[in-house]
């Protein structure tokens, strides 16, 4: 008997190609969208609502632009 597909994430829009986000990533697999804008301007929440389809913030991340522990600036990495 074979296991069942997981299902995959839905699209989090904007905020998975935002320099301004750092993914927060659960042992169970689960992915929460953290906005480190949240932290100095109170417009922007925490944890937005997903899929965010339009946001003031919003800045595309360099995808090739590593910061000193060789993980691109706005992202993270399993704990």
């Amino acid at each position: 008997m074979s296991v069942p597909a997981r299902p995959s994430a839905p699209p989090a829009g904007l905020c998975e190609s935002c320099a301004n986000v750092k993914i927060v990533e659960t042992r169970k697999g689960s992915r929460f969208y953290l906005c480190t804008l949240s932290e100095v301007d109170p417009r922007f929440p925490k944890y937005p609502g997903i899929p965010v389809l339009r946001c003031a913030g919003y800045v595309v991340a360099e995808e090739n632009v590593t910061g000193a522990e060789g993980v691109a600036p706005g992202r993270s990495v399993k704990p």
